[in-house]
């Protein structure tokens, strides 16, 4: 492992390399600092928003999925009278 030994890095973190001029390697250093970011968390904070995210649901939908786990909320004895309910023609 070089000069570094294993304990010293965190066992869930990969290294990547991105090779640039030195010119640019300060200029992207500047804007890391001037957004008061490491260089890690710099470069990151443009490429998580195009990861694949973990959808949660809304407070609404949260709120909707409590009240059924309570009991509550509008119960249906068949689909027609879900449509019904819900103030839908199905046939429209």
């Amino acid at each position: 492992m070089g000069a570094q030994s294993h304990s010293q890095h965190h066992h869930d973190k990969a290294k990547v390399t991105i090779d640039c001029t030195v010119d640019e390697r300060a200029y992207i250093k500047m804007l890391a600092a001037r957004a008061h970011m490491n260089l890690s968390e710099f470069i990151l904070s443009y490429l998580r928003k195009d990861f694949p995210q973990e959808k949660k649901p809304n407070k609404a939908t949260l709120e909707a999925m409590q009240e059924s786990k309570e009991g509550k909320g509008i119960k249906c004895d068949s689909i027609e009278d879900f449509w019904e309910k819900m103030g839908m023609n199905p046939d429209a």
